[in-house]
């Protein structure tokens, strides 16, 4: 897969697994006294995720940027770890990768003072920057190091299950892939796990298709799709309909494949994703006869 794909894939899975942590935190938080400074970062903390929501991450820079350093005046460990995780997501929409690696590194050299679940996060946060980047060894090492952070039950093994899928099908190995997404995909059963089992189906489906199983691959595809329309995610949406016409287009199903793509082209406009539209214009191109195409 070349580097352009890898990037969607990782950009995709960073952005599901800031839900899986905003879970993993808020169901493990502990219960406070009121505290005004601790108040005012969680207002800031929210301002900023509605910011991201709506495509402003230079304003959900700025705002996670409040949220630490009220964290950090009062020593709120478990908030400033969580902002930290959230700047280092803004980081990388922002291409500033470093930045990105130097806001998890805080959390992973401090130990003594951020917890067990935020040294798993931010460890499989760090494996996320390298499966972008991509560098699929350091991807795995740090999935390892997640893994041994985490307490059991994990909250974090479906997320940490799709990137070792996500490494077997860059590697070539899709029965490989296939296993790890089959194991994702019962890990994340929960209901405030939707995002992750999408993720899990979408693996699925590409390593299927990968093998020549079509019908599973268009079938796992389908569920994927479900799930991110009734969660209401374009970017994940585009991708489903992306990869269902690949699978169509590798069965020989050019006409399938054409109305897959122009459907995932509507929505990565219509929803501002350009890196995608232009992954499906290629596509797209490759569907044209030579006769048709402009020299």
């Amino acid at each position: 897969m070349n580097r352009r794909a890898v990037s969607l894939v990782g950009r995709a899975l960073l952005a599901a697994l800031c839900a899986a942590l905003v879970a993993a935190c808020g169901s493990s938080a502990p219960a406070r006294a009121p505290n005004t400074v601790h108040e005012a970062a969680l207002a800031s903390s929210q301002r900023a995720a509605r910011a991201l929501q709506r495509g402003d991450a230079a304003a959900a820079l700025a705002l996670y940027e409040q949220a630490l350093s009220a964290a950090d005046s009062v020593e709120d460990f478990d908030t400033s770890g969580a902002t930290l995780l959230n700047l280092s997501l803004v980081h990388s929409r922002l291409g500033q990768v470093r930045e990105a690696h130097q806001r998890v590194d805080r959390i992973l050299q401090a130990q003594g003072r951020y917890t067990g679940a935020l040294q798993s996060q931010a460890a499989t946060r760090k494996a996320l920057l390298y499966l972008d980047a991509p560098d699929l060894p350091a991807a795995l090492t740090w999935v390892d190091r997640a893994q041994a952070a985490c307490t059991e039950p994990c909250a974090l093994a479906a997320v940490l299950a799709d990137i070792r899928a996500h490494v077997a099908l860059e590697r070539g190995d899709a029965a490989g892939a296939v296993a790890q997404a089959t194991r994702a995909a019962a890990l994340a059963m929960a209901p405030e796990q939707q995002a992750e089992q999408a993720n899990a189906q979408r693996l699925l489906g590409r390593a299927q298709a990968k093998l020549g199983d079509r019908n599973a691959a268009a079938a796992a595809l389908q569920r994927a799709l479900d799930i991110d329309r009734s969660l209401g995610l374009p970017d994940r949406i585009a991708l489903d309909l992306l990869y269902a016409g690949d699978n169509a287009a590798q069965g020989g199903q050019a006409a399938e494949a054409r109305e897959f793509f122009e459907r995932a082209l509507r929505v990565s406009e219509a929803a501002g994703l350009p890196r995608t539209a232009d992954a499906v214009k290629a596509r797209l191109k490759s569907l044209d006869p030579p006769a048709s195409r402009t020299p």
